[in-house]
């Protein structure tokens, strides 16, 4: 009588625990496990065909419900109606794996046992027959993090082990795990879980919590948890636990999530779209001030510009109504970029307001470029041959096109170094046949423009840096020197700023310690002479 008393004070006091939301809906049987309906059925069909595998491999990103499927798949193929295709729930074996308490389905942690000490141990434990139930299972988690050492101790085993035996193993990085232990599992792919599945989910949830939850909140809830249904519950479990009469908002995931307002993110696209980069910079300093994460107001603001450009390519308006889809792409571009430094800077602040001023500016595409050098090659021949008639050739693709005087060097490098910058910067082979001149002076390239392509010079001179580090990438060290006609200050500058240049690679080459000197200080050693010379 004191025994039952003790058991039933106990169940009373389990009971009363909280049990957070993603324990408390977690699937326990196929059916309800969510949008991973091309594993289930095939698990399914085994079980009813009496073709269990003696070892299987799950693989998929975090919470999608791998070790779920695998405790239900332990579960069914013990349960006392076997063979069918759910588990009955009901049996004494369901009960016991319900609730962690059955001897014969053993769950491992990779992470925490993955010597080969506990892999001897579990393959000493094989040979032991289950103590109730029909298999005995291993479900080992985070299985990539087993060495090397342990993967080859276990196998044999994993090979053929005793008919009672199942393994399954679950990962996150079935890359990293051996080829021989592939070749000997079952593996079965796990995707991430659409936004529709996890809306519906969520609703189903909130309505037996009991809970109001907007649309507008589910979307940033799918946005944030990135197709993982077990974050989407851990998410909802927050704003639960925050929501004060019951309602979940916008507002109350943002506010626990630490995200910034909706309503600041389409503050600085106005901004950014009016070009007003006052306000732009403004926006930036109060989102600091306040103490959000750049790197995730970045994060936000890439999102939102994604989907305009989504937007742009079916038809639909809604920001920078002006720009044209190339130009949202650059801005995402650039934000993306700028995101991923982030990450290796300590004011990510810098780098925000370098990346805001940029794509504020104005853009110029490749098409614009082309239109202004049609036009100029059309007022050149009206004027220099207004009464022959001249046989054209018949035209070929920009991109392929590269002026005959242009190929002609001493050193022959020429014909490589423009194939180099065709298929990396295809972009400036517009700007680059606008040089009358073009040769190779040992380790410099010289390019000559006329003074009428000026604006088109100084785009080749901002992007000087980027051709000599893609030439240097294919093993050629050259310098670019951009000389404009009839421009005496601008071609002593570039000459200046090459020979600053020439001199600070030399001395980077020569000492790693200087090299290494100038990447602390920032802004490289070319800079600091400049300044040295001032």
């Amino acid at each position: 009588m004191k025994k039952e008393k003790k058991e039933k004070n106990t169940e009373k006091k389990v009971k009363s625990l909280h049990l957070v939301i993603a324990r408390k809906y977690r699937p326990s049987k196929f059916a309800e496990v969510i949008g991973q309906n091309h594993i289930t059925t095939t698990l399914k069909n085994a079980i009813l065909k009496k073709k269990i595998p003696h070892a299987l491999l799950f693989s998929g990103p975090r919470g999608v419900g791998k070790t779920t499927t695998a405790r239900i798949f332990a579960k069914t193929i013990n349960c006392k109606n076997f063979p069918s295709a759910e588990p009955c729930d009901e049996c004494a074996s369901c009960r016991e794996i319900n609730s962690g308490s059955s001897l014969d389905v053993i769950e491992l942690d990779a992470a925490s046992n993955r010597g080969i000490d506990a892999i001897r141990e579990l393959r000493e434990n094989t040979i032991f027959a289950p103590a109730s139930s029909r298999y005995k299972v291993y479900i080992i988690d985070e299985a990539h993090q087993i060495t090397v050492e342990a993967f080859n101790a276990l196998l044999k085993t994993l090979e053929e082990p005793p008919p009672y035996i199942v393994f399954i193993l679950a990962t996150t990085e079935p890359q990293k795990l051996p080829l021989t232990i592939l070749s000997r599992c079952q593996h079965f792919r796990f995707r991430l879980v659409s936004d529709e599945e996890i809306k519906n989910t969520l609703k189903a949830i909130c309505e037996k919590e009991k809970v109001f939850i907007s649309e507008e909140a589910l979307d940033l809830i799918c946005l944030q948890a990135g197709g993982s249904i077990r974050d989407a519950e851990s998410i909802l479990e927050q704003a639960i636990s925050s929501s004060e009469d019951g309602k979940i908002e916008r507002e109350n995931i943002e506010f626990i999530l630490g995200l910034v307002a909706e309503g600041k993110i389409r503050e600085m696209l106005e901004a950014i779209d009016r070009k007003d980069l006052k306000k732009a910079f403004e926006i930036i300093d109060e989102v600091f001030l306040k103490g959000f994460s750049l790197e995730q107001f970045t994060r936000q603001l890439l999102e939102q510009i994604r989907r305009i450009l989504v937007h742009k390519i079916r038809g639909k308006e809604e920001f920078f109504k002006h720009k044209s889809k190339d130009e949202v792409f650059w801005m995402a571009e650039v934000l993306s970029k700028t995101l991923q430094s982030m990450k290796w800077i300590e004011y990510p602040k810098i780098l925000l307001e370098l990346a805001i001023y940029k794509i504020s500016s104005d853009f110029v595409s490749v098409a614009s470029i082309l239109s202004q050098v049609s036009e100029n090659e059309k007022q050149e021949e009206s004027t220099s041959v207004p009464d022959e008639k001249i046989k054209s050739e018949p035209e070929k693709p920009f991109s392929e096109t590269i002026r005959p005087s242009a190929l002609k060097s001493k050193e022959g490098h020429l014909d490589e170094i423009f194939s180099i910058i065709r298929k990396k910067m295809p972009f400036l082979l517009p700007l680059l046949e606008l040089a009358q001149k073009t040769e190779i002076k040992g380790d410099r390239i010289l390019l000559e423009f006329p003074q009428k392509y000026t604006q088109q010079a100084m785009r080749v001179i901002a992007n000087s840096d980027d051709i000599e580090k893609i030439l240097k990438e294919e093993g050629r060290n050259f310098f670019m020197d951009i000389v404009i006609i009839g421009n005496k200050d601008a071609s002593k500058k570039e000459k200046a700023k090459n020979n600053e240049k020439r001199l600070a690679q030399k001395l980077e080459e020569e000492e790693p310690i200087i090299r290494k000197l100038g990447e602390i200080v920032g802004g490289g050693l070319e800079g600091q002479i400049k300044d040295e010379k001032k």
